[in-house]
């Protein structure tokens, strides 16, 4: 027999809150384990039980015994009520959720990892992989870390679209994102989501040069992953196309571009547009190489990244 919502087992402690998980129902009947958290004016914030994942709800689409337990734990002393949870952090990312770009390693890559030390544990965040251009790998892990990365963690940028961002460093540039090394890129998307609050349908993929070419590899490789890429004058694989209609993808290259052809991408987006994949395409006139000089200052492109998210 089913508990009853009101007898849902409940412990305080002087100076903080502590709930055992309890049965919550929606207001169209569905249910979830989940501990109580915080309450700030129509909103709960509640972390699941199963895999402690935490997520913000209106109180309005809770039933009302729920509404009333929440009411109830509103008036209870010592509820840390709308009080910010610091960001759990496992594995080697513990520590690393600072506001700095903190110096890491994994397998055979180098990289930089930004989180901003005022992000709230209740709540999951995207995650940007920035992926450079070849003459900026090797194993200083200080290359690969110029404006393209270094835009999405300006303070005005960040405070309207907080995230986490692996920028990794490749450690031979004449190999590109390939092979092992995109093996080991993808295990470190793993980690990451593994260890941090990532919200696991909005993460995005950008890269330029060599870089758009690894953002397309990516993509090729594993499409489901993503919910949006930018690719900046590299190229792919037509043939992969069909595979990565669902991703939200916006290619810009220059027409003027003497390193890599700007018909590298024509090709990619007339094999996607075929395919009736969600692609915008921004061809830059008289712009050559450079491409990203144009792209990632543009604060509409990182408005528009940050909207996309899987259904």
């Amino acid at each position: 027999m089913k508990t009853p919502l009101f007898l849902a087992a409940l412990s305080l402690s002087l100076g903080c809150v502590t709930l055992s998980a309890r049965t919550w129902t929606s207001a169209d009947g569905r249910t979830l384990e989940a501990d109580f958290l915080s309450v700030s004016g129509e909103q709960v914030t509640l972390r699941r039980a199963s895999d402690r994942k935490t997520f913000t709800l209106k109180l309005a689409t809770l039933s009302e015994a729920d509404q009333s337990f929440v009411a109830e734990q509103a008036a209870a002393p010592g509820l840390p009520s709308g009080e910010k949870i610091p960001v759990e952090a496992k594995a080697k990312f513990a520590g690393k959720v600072t506001g700095d770009w903190e110096k890491m390693e994994f397998g055979s890559l180098q990289f930089r990892f930004y989180g901003g030390a005022d992000l709230n544990g209740a709540e999951t965040y995207p995650l940007v992989i920035f992926l450079h251009g070849k003459g900026s790998g090797g194993t200083d892990n200080e290359k690969q870390l110029g404006s393209g990365p270094k835009s999405f963690a300006k303070p005005e940028n960040y405070a309207e679209r907080p995230c986490f961002i692996l920028a990794p460093q490749c450690p031979d540039d004449s190999k590109g994102w390939n092979g092992g090394i995109q093996d080991d890129l993808f295990k470190l998307i793993d980690e990451a989501m593994d260890s941090l609050p990532i919200d696991k349908k909005r993460i995005y993929i950008t890269g330029l040069s060599m870089g758009g070419y690894g953002t397309w590899a990516a993509l090729g490789r594993d499409a489901d992953l993503f919910a949006a890429a930018i690719p900046v004058c590299g190229g792919g694989n037509p043939g992969n196309a069909r595979a990565m209609k669902k991703v939200a993808i916006w290619n810009f290259h220059g027409d003027a571009d003497p390193t890599v052809p700007v018909e590298q991408s024509r090709s990619m987006v007339e094999a996607l547009e075929r395919a009736h994949a969600n692609i915008k395409y921004t061809e830059l006139p008289g712009v050559g190489h450079n491409a990203w000089d144009s792209v990632y200052p543009d604060v509409k492109v990182h408005e528009w990244l940050f909207e996309q998210k899987q259904k």
